[in-house]
């Protein structure tokens, strides 16, 4: 039975990711596995598309269902295909970790899973996918350099000029709590009612201004990590006599930045760490280079973020090295 697209009970059980109703579907229909909609499209296809990681999980772990998992729908497109245009990075990654799953199928328009990644409108989905497909090895249809466009970064534009703008507020009044200096910002106002130094910040209008943004980035984190430390070590300093207070502080302190630390790796993380270094430092075969290549030419930022990524997780470890290092000179 099915409505006028073509869909079928499956269907509409993978349409709203109830993978009970699809296993007990199979139970007593296994040819409905093979029931397409108009598009030609399976209950696979839907659910990879909706990114119902459980009905995914279903069919990989089972062998009934294999077939499934490469098929092409009318346009010519896989699970895969269909996964990375949604941008569904987790059902990319499981279907990815499956050896059946062949990441260089083309669809009807010559294009590969990887190729859809610019249809990606996030810009940590663009990275995260960019790095799962180079890690697993997926390849990009044969293209010539000059045809090859640019990720459109509005995105990551929009939130660096927002992210930068809160982050001068924010510097800016606690200058003035610490300080006591006079509610103006730096370079006073203009006759106009504007900031004398608007529109001529580095973080603003330099062609460098990723580098420079993620750079400043860096050494706030290390400033921070910094004061913390030299505080609980002043503090351990005037109460000397004090050991068991002094022990209590480092633990909770250390504690404190070890869960911040987690928690900013595991929000920023787009992959496995052995994939992201994979990215970074891989690439000795000419597949591999031809492929970094051309992520370098059209996700750039892919390759900054990665790299900023695993420098912040150095940094946040020297720190977390440093706050056991005095933790355990305090007992």
């Amino acid at each position: 039975m099915q409505d006028n697209e073509g869909f079928s009970p499956i269907h509409a059980a993978a349409l709203m990711g109830h993978t009970a109703t699809v296993r007990l579907l199979l139970q007593f229909s296994p040819a409905s596995a093979d029931i397409c909609d108009n598009r030609g499209q399976s209950f696979v296809h839907t659910a990879a598309t909706k990114g119902h990681s459980s009905i995914i999980s279903y069919a990989i772990g089972s062998s009934m269902l294999e077939h499934l998992l490469n098929a092409q729908d009318r346009e010519g497109n896989t699970p895969l295909h269909l996964a990375v245009d949604a941008g569904k990075c987790k059902i990319v990654s499981k279907l990815l970790s499956s050896e059946i799953v062949q990441a260089h199928i083309m669809n009807n328009e010559g294009h590969t899973p990887s190729d859809l990644v610019q249809n990606c409108k996030g810009f940590y989905s663009m990275v995260s996918l960019v790095v799962k497909m180079y890690a697993s090895g997926a390849q990009f249809q044969p293209q010539r350099q000059d045809h090859i466009e640019k990720w459109n970064a509005q995105d990551i534009m929009k939130w660096r000029d927002t992210t930068s703008k809160y982050l001068a507020i924010v510097s800016t009044l606690v200058a003035t709590v610490a300080f006591s200096a006079a509610f103006n910002i730096p370079g006073s106002y203009g006759d106009d009612g504007k900031a004398n130094l608007a529109g001529n910040c580095i973080a603003f209008s330099s062609h460098h201004s990723w580098l420079s943004f993620m750079i400043s980035t860096h050494f706030l984190w290390l400033s921070i990590n910094t004061m913390v430390l030299g505080f609980l070590a002043a503090i351990s300093a005037v109460m000397s006599k004090k050991k068991g207070l002094n022990i209590t502080m480092a633990i909770l302190i250390y504690i404190g930045m070890w869960i911040l630390t987690m928690l900013l790796t595991s929000l920023t993380t787009v992959g496995s760490f052995t994939g992201i270094l994979k990215f970074l430092f891989g690439g000795r075969m000419e597949r591999q280079r031809r492929a970094k290549r051309r992520i370098s030419r059209q996700y750039p930022y892919a390759i900054f973020y990665t790299f900023n990524m695993v420098l912040f997780f150095v940094i946040a470890n020297i720190a977390l090295a440093g706050f056991d290092t005095f933790k355990s000179l305090s007992y």
